[in-house]
């Protein structure tokens, strides 16, 4: 049971404030719901929300991490308390939680795929918490 990590460039983020275009903890397209009034669309750009109560790049605000196969699941458990089986937290869910103590935004792309988005200054240390767990 063997996962890999690796790091994924994401072209733009933005933060969006208003209705969520999808129900909470999904993910709709590229956009995650984040909060009641907020969601993070990744590869958007701020002009294409015109309607919003705001649009702000934050493309610099995160790094992503994409973790994969067979033992993802079971590596992401060591260090997060959400339950991560797939009848709880299918493809398409996303989640505000902590990984390792780091703040991150955790959300499922395929039944043994993951994404994690964490702040810049989290980075290092997530990529030596994944090392030291596989």
């Amino acid at each position: 049971m063997t996962a890999v990590l690796r790091e994924v460039e994401l072209d733009a983020q933005v933060s969006v404030r208003g209705e969520p275009p999808m129900a909470p903890n999904t993910v709709a397209g590229d956009a995650l719901w984040l909060g009641p009034d907020e969601w993070l669309v990744l590869g958007g750009r701020e002009q294409n929300y015109a309607d919003a109560r705001a649009a702000v790049d934050v493309s610099a605000n995160r790094v992503c991490f994409e973790l994969s196969g067979e033992g993802a699941t079971d590596m992401l458990a060591r260090g997060c308390a959400l339950d991560l089986h797939p009848s709880v937290f299918p493809t398409g869910h996303c989640a505000q939680t902590l990984l390792a103590r780091a703040q991150v935004i955790l959300y499922r792309t395929d039944e043994d795929v993951f994404r994690v988005l964490v702040r810049p200054s989290f980075a290092d240390y997530l990529r030596a918490w994944f090392r030291e767990c596989s």
